[in-house]
């Protein structure tokens, strides 16, 4: 009896490891299968769990594959997730422990939708055979949530705060709201991104300070070839590892607030880097509108139309966490560049602010005679002169002051002086003035256009310092000298004068003025002139200006220093 018995174990063990290995018997190979298959039935439970492990022996899922399985939200991790139109989506946050912060940020990407967040208890008969509390696998259907800390309904991206955190789950409800025919409607996507960190790592622009959002955009427009610059200051959050997209439409259509809002309604334009190009600002040569995404903080778009309004929404995204945000939102309505008409002997004053920095004169000469182009900038910038006539070209960068001669033209034929200044020198440049005369008439003195005024220090003392230019021929020469108080130091002191309301600044803006008149000019190149009644120590700004027949002309301004101590002089 025992040898029947060792032989039917024998025979046992033979078929088990026949069926383990499955090698040359169709029956045993069928019913391993039908064992896999119920395994693998039995590894994926048909209800969802939080925190329930893999299969054992499979490969590990990725994050939106464990996502999709889970509902819980991986720290530190931007995933996409897809509301189903008609039902409320559930998705969790485990806190591992209590204290850090917790931030939740919602970015809807279809339209708006309604999202609460709450804490959930652990379940009732979550204990041990102690009665002692722990943590294990909750079925969904078991977890109770709280009340709701936080709520928010819109289409904009939003985000909650805990300052601290407790130890356990945090659930989130969203659902897609606006479409009353739910059978008829899409799925709708949000992204959502969890972290523990200080929220400034994510972008600054959810400190839900308003300037933030409102960032302004600095444009240069070229209207000659109808392209327009686009350019931004750098993210103040991780700049090296920021990109940009700049979404760009026309008329009255409002941009999204949230990127990926933006990326399903425009035509994404991306432009790739390669080698030196990387630091060089990008070109768009097709129709401006639709989004562009750079790396660099410029760029050049072609093909604008005129008196066309054109909206502009800058988006930053963080690739350390693939975050985006909204940081800046304008317009602006590219124009022709207007004309004003120039008459003989007559100043005419323009605005370059309330012009874009862009303005054309035109002018009709009489017959017979040759002009001159007086230009002015106002503020003490600098702008650029182009005049152009048939088969005349003139072009010349004025530093306070410039006059451009050109030749007779036939009659019929008229003069266009192009002004333009760059946004920086808009800062300082308010307007401009011309004024043209005929080629017989002097009205401005004869100033050198690249004579600077200097200083003999040799001669410095306490109370007196001497100066010398080059003379403009016999005029009336003032000197204008301005204390500088304070702060203010030489160094920071800009020598590009304002040649705009000389006469009105002298007695509100300088101490005192020197004025000499000069009929005989020495043989010498240099004009001298001392001034004195000077205090010991000071600094001052000094503006030198020539005048003949009523009109004055400055000569760039001159910072000087007087000395600390006064020697005294020895008696003989």
């Amino acid at each position: 009896m025992s040898s029947y018995r060792l032989r039917l174990l024998f025979l046992l063990l033979l078929v088990s490891s026949s069926v383990s290995r499955c090698t040359g018997c169709a029956f045993c190979e069928k019913l391993f299968q039908q064992q896999q298959q119920k395994q693998e039935k039995q590894s994926y439970p048909t209800r969802r769990t939080v925190g329930s492990p893999r299969p054992f022996g499979g490969e590990k899922p990725t994050r939106a594959q464990e996502f999709n399985r889970t509902g819980v939200l991986h720290p530190e991790y931007q995933i996409p997730a897809t509301l189903r139109p008609g039902n409320v989506s559930q998705f969790y946050y485990l806190s591992p422990r209590e204290g850090p912060p917790l931030t939740l940020l919602v970015s809807p990407c279809s339209g708006p939708i309604l999202w609460t967040v709450s804490y959930v208890q652990p379940p009732e008969n979550d204990h041990d055979l102690d009665g002692t509390k722990y943590q294990t696998r909750w079925p969904v259907k078991t977890l109770k949530p709280g009340s709701p800390l936080f709520t928010y309904e819109g289409a904009e991206d939003k985000n909650f705060t805990i300052a601290r955190t407790r130890a356990g789950l945090y659930w989130f409800e969203i659902q897609s709201i606006g479409n009353s025919n739910a059978e008829k409607s899409e799925p709708s996507t949000v992204l959502l991104y969890a972290t523990s960190n200080a929220f400034n790592h994510v972008t600054g622009v959810y400190a839900n300070e308003k300037e933030d959002r409102h960032r302004s955009l600095r444009f240069q427009q070229r209207r000659s070839k109808r392209r327009l610059t686009v350019s931004w200051n750098k993210s103040n959050v991780d700049p090296h590892l920021s990109n940009y997209c700049l979404a760009v439409t026309s008329g009255s259509q409002a941009h999204p607030s949230t990127l990926c809002a933006a990326q399903n309604v425009l035509n994404i334009r991306s432009y790739a880097t390669k080698g030196t190009l990387a630091n060089k600002e990008h070109h768009h040569r097709s129709v401006p509108e639709g989004l562009h995404c750079v790396r660099q903080t410029k760029l050049t778009l072609h093909r604008m139309k005129f008196d066309t309004t054109y909206n502009f929404t800058l988006y930053v995204i963080n690739m350390r966490n693939n975050v985006s945000s909204r940081v800046a939102i304008d317009a602006i309505r590219f124009r022709k560049t207007p004309e004003v008409m120039l008459h003989t002997d007559r100043y005419t004053t323009v605005s370059l602010r309330k012009t874009d920095g862009f303005v054309n004169f035109r002018y009709r000469p009489p017959e017979n005679a040759s002009s001159i182009f007086h230009v002015l900038p106002c503020g003490g910038g600098i702008v650029k002169a182009k005049l152009t006539a048939p088969g005349i070209l003139r072009e010349k960068e004025v530093i306070g002051y410039a006059s451009l001669r050109v030749p007779l033209l036939p009659n019929g034929k008229a003069y266009t002086l192009r002004i333009s200044a760059t946004p920086q020198e808009l800062a300082r440049v308010s307007a401009i003035k011309v004024l043209v005369t005929q080629e017989s008439s002097i009205i401005y003195p004869q100033i050198p256009s690249r004579s600077m005024p200097r200083e003999y220090r040799s001669l410095r003392s306490c109370d007196e310092v001497t100066v010398a230019i080059e003379p403009a021929g016999a005029a009336k020469y003032c000197i204008l000298v301005r204390e500088l108080k304070g702060s203010s130091s030489l160094a920071s002191v800009t020598t590009i004068p304002d040649q705009c309301g000389l006469h009105r600044r002298r007695r509100s803006e300088y101490t005192f003025e020197v004025c000499e008149e000069r009929k005989s000019l020495p043989k010498e190149r240099a004009l001298p002139f001392t001034l004195k009644r000077l205090q010991p120590g000071k600094a001052y700004l000094l503006q030198i200006t020539a005048q003949l027949k009523g009109q004055s002309l400055s000569y760039p301004l001159l910072g000087v220093r007087t000395k600390r101590t006064c020697l005294r002089r020895l008696q003989p």
